[in-house]
Order: structure tokens, then C-alpha cells, then sequence
């Protein structure tokens, strides 16, 4: 499960009920102070009581006690009237699941995908669609056929708007869930990528890397990729995974996967977690950094690891905080509290902050590679992985007499792009 406790959020209604709404992510319940004038409702108590039941329940509230269990020496239909208030008075921040079984919830996506259509959308991602189809017994996570029942429908009403859909489905690579996925002609999002990156630039080892590339255009994927995003650095996509008692390696060894969380984890990082049913931890899912932060915060890393995304197969995604070489944010993480790490990856740049990152070598640098890459033809041809040592990579994208080559050295982090250009040829080192 993707937290430690139960999938449930529990919703006092007025009638003092409390309903479970099914809400696989982000649920916070936050207990606010009452008053004297919130009991008024309440029949039998005194002044001096209404004063000393405020005391206790606000102590209970600042000390993170427990309010099902307040010491109020009251009747217990006045304590129950009591608490009711303390949870009418509760915020509540919740991600609630929709139920995919009810006809108002198609009706929805159809007005939304309609409207997403006249906004100019082309495509659409499916945030975390495989926790969509719940069936009793089975995990919380891609049931089956459901989740391709779903995905069908949903298709259906993507394709009358034209929309191409991006499911977005963490699996380990050892599932080959993103074969499967591929397989019905989706795009799918290659999570494999960040860390892998990380390994290649950290180990000065290609292998891994050039392994995923050669499988991407094998197998004709269509995939977006990225190295930072709004939610985390992706590990545990990297890992095998025994499926009907065969073992299915993974693109990098479960030594190689936490030896990358170790790196990051000692430059800042934080880590999200995956949980059984007893509340145990059974898994790292992510770690939380910015990508750079998650590079030792150099420059020169920064900048290869953008060439090398830039140049692999699919469509380059790029998260505008590491455009601007974003450290680390642990002042949001604290203000977020419990549940926060994804902050660390999201600050808010002011005006001043982009207008004078502009200025800087490592987005100007950027800037020009992101440019290259959306303006030159060849990389609407093929890709060639050249043969080389493992800390020597060399990457070529070829469209008729339009090409362009990354040359990168990976102990030393210096690369050379050269390029045709109005039937010129142009290079640059970095």
C-alpha cells in the first residue's frame, strides 16, 4: 500500500456518523482548538465546565493525544456531544478515490475530456490510474482485467476527443508491466531513466543505460522521460521482480538500487516508503531531492545528465526547478509536517529567481540543449549507440543528412554536441 495506515479516510457527517471514503493517497486529519462558544449547543453544561472541557481538549489537541479518549469526568452522552464538536471543527485534506462503478463517474470523465479537448490538450496523463479498479482480495494496485477494462473505456472517450492518453503506472521493471502497457500501443513514462542516470554518472558505467535505450527501440516504445518531477526520484522501477517462480533481473541489481539511495539519501534526500497490510515497511518507493541536489549539487553532473536525457528515445519532460539547478528545499518539507517530503522538489521561484537564473551558465547551457533538441530534424530519425569503453558514451540521431552526436566522457563529465545545421556543421564542447 502506498501508506502505513489503512486506505480510509473517515468523514464526520452532521449527524455525527462517520463515513470511510476509500482514499488510497494523501489523507491528513487536523484537530483545531475549540472555544466556549462552540458548546453552547451542548444542554447541562456549566460555564465553569464549558471553560475546563476547552482546557482539556486543546491540551489533548497541542500534546497530539488522542480525542476519542479525552478524561472529561462527564456523562457519556455529553462526552459524545463534545467530540462530535472537536470533529466538526477538524480540517480535513484528503485525495479521494472515485468509484469507477458508478455511471456519475464516466459521465464526469466524459465532460472532462471534452473540456480538456477545447482547451487544446493533445495529451493526457492518467495520474496513478493503476489504483483506479478495487476488487476484494486483490491488491490495491493494476487488478486484472479491471484496470484494462478501465483503460479501454477511458480510451474510447480519449479517442472521440482526439486525446493520446499517458498512463502513469509504477511497476518494477522485473513485471514488465510496461511492456505490457506499451504493448497496447500507450505511451508509457519511462520512470526507469532517473535513476539509471544517476548510476551511469555515478559508477562511470554505461551498460544499464545503454541496455534500457536498445530496449526502447527494440521494442518500438513511446515513452516520456525525464530526471526530476514533481513527485520523486523512482527506484524501485529499477528492480527484478520473481513473477510465477522465475526471477526476472531488473535493470540494475538491488546492491546497485541502494547504493544509489545511500548517495542521495547523504546529500539530503528523503525517502517514501511502500507498506503491507500490518503497517510494515516492505519497500522504498521513491526518494524525495531536487536532481540536482541529488547530484552532489555540481554543475558539470547536472548538465551531462540533460544531454544524455535529451538524447535517449522519447519525448524529454522537464521539471522547471531543475532548469534552474534547485536545491534541496528542507524549509517546505518542515512547513508541510508529516507527509511533506515531496516539497523538498517544489519550491516556488520568484520573478527575480528566474530572471537572474537566466543569467547562469548551467540553465543558459540547458536552454541551448532543450532548443537543439526541439529544432533539430535529426531526431526524428534513428538513434546508433556507439561502441566504446563503458565510461566513454556516444550517442547519434540521424534524419537523411540531418544528424547530431553526443560525445561524453563519464569519469570527467566534459561532453561535445556536434550538429548539422542549415547544412553546416557546428560543435560545442561543454
Amino acid at each position: 500500500m502506498r501508506k502505513s495506515g489503512l486506505p480510509i479516510l473517515q468523514v464526520p457527517f452532521p449527524d455525527g456518523s462517520k463515513q470511510p471514503y476509500w482514499n488510497t493517497f494523501y489523507q491528513k486529519t487536523t484537530f483545531n482548538k475549540i472555544g466556549e462558544e462552540d458548546l453552547v449547543s451542548v444542554i447541562g453544561l456549566s460555564q465553569f465546565e464549558k471553560k475546563s472541557v476547552c482546557q482539556i481538549v486543546n491540551k489533548t489537541i497541542s500534546e497530539k493525544g488522542s480525542v476519542e479518549h479525552l478524561q472529561l469526568n462527564l456523562e457519556d452522552d455529553l462526552k459524545h456531544q463534545i467530540i462530535n464538536i472537536v470533529y466538526s471543527k477538524c480540517s480535513y485534506l484528503g485525495q479521494m478515490d472515485v468509484n469507477a462503478k458508478s455511471p456519475l463517474v464516466w459521465e464526469f470523465y466524459n465532460e472532462t475530456l471534452s473540456k480538456l479537448k477545447a482547451f487544446g490538450c493533445s495529451v493526457l496523463r492518467l495520474d496513478a490510474f493503476a489504483y483506479l479498479h478495487k476488487e476484494v482480495g486483490q491488491s490495491n494496485f493494476f487488478n486484472v482485467p479491471g484496470t484494462w477494462d478501465y483503460l479501454s473505456k477511458i480510451r474510447e472517450i480519449a479517442d472521440k476527443n482526439e486525446l493520446k492518453l499517458l498512463p502513469e503506472i509504477h511497476a518494477e521493471y522485473g513485471l514488465f508491466l510496461h511492456k505490457e502497457v506499451a504493448e497496447q500501443d500507450y505511451q508509457i513514462y519511462d520512470f526507469f531513466l532517473p535513476g539509471l542516470i544517476i548510476h551511469t554518472l555515478e559508477k562511470a558505467d554505461k551498460n544499464a543505460l545503454i541496455k534500457w535505450a536498445n530496449e526502447i527501440v527494440t521494442n518500438k516504445y513511446k515513452t516520456v522521460n525525464m530526471l526530476g518531477c514533481h513527485d520523486g526520484i523512482p527506484v524501485l522501477d529499477l528492480r527484478g521482480k520473481e513473477v510465477n517462480g522465475t526471477y526476472n533481473a531488473g535493470l540494475l541489481t538491488d546492491e546497485e538500487i541502494d547504493d544509489i539511495m545511500n548517495i542521495v539519501l547523504e546529500r539530503g534526500g528523503r525517502v517514501k516508503n511502500l507498506y503491507d497490510s500490518e503497517g510494515n515497511k516492505i519497500s522504498y518507493y521513491q526518494v524525495n531531492a531536487t536532481y540536482f541536489s541529488a547530484l552532489g549539487e555540481r554543475e558539470d553532473k547536472l548538465l551531462l545528465a540533460r544531454a544524455i536525457q535529451l538524447f535517449m528515445p522519447g519525448i524529454p519532460q522537464v521539471w522547471y526547478l531543475d532548469i534552474f539547478a534547485g536545491t534541496n528545499d528542507y524549509e517546505a518539507v518542515e512547513r508541510a509536517g508529516e507527509g511533506g517530503h515531496k516539497e523538498i522538489n517544489r519550491t516556488t521561484l520568484s520573478n527575480k529567481a528566474i530572471e537572474d537564473g537566466l543569467q547562469k551558465d548551467i540553465v543558459i547551457n540547458q536552454l541551448e540543449l532543450i532548443k537543439l533538441r526541439n529544432t533539430s530534424k535529426a531526431f526524428n530519425g534513428n538513434i546508433t549507440i556507439k561502441e566504446s569503453s563503458s565510461d566513454q558514451l556516444i550517442m547519434h540521431w540521424q534524419q537523411e543528412e540531418d544528424f547530431a552526436t553526443l560525445e561524453a566522457d563519464l569519469k570527467t563529465f566534459r561532453f561535445t554536441v556536434t550538429y548539422s545545421e542549415d547544412q553546416k556543421i557546428n560543435s560545442k564542447s561543454y
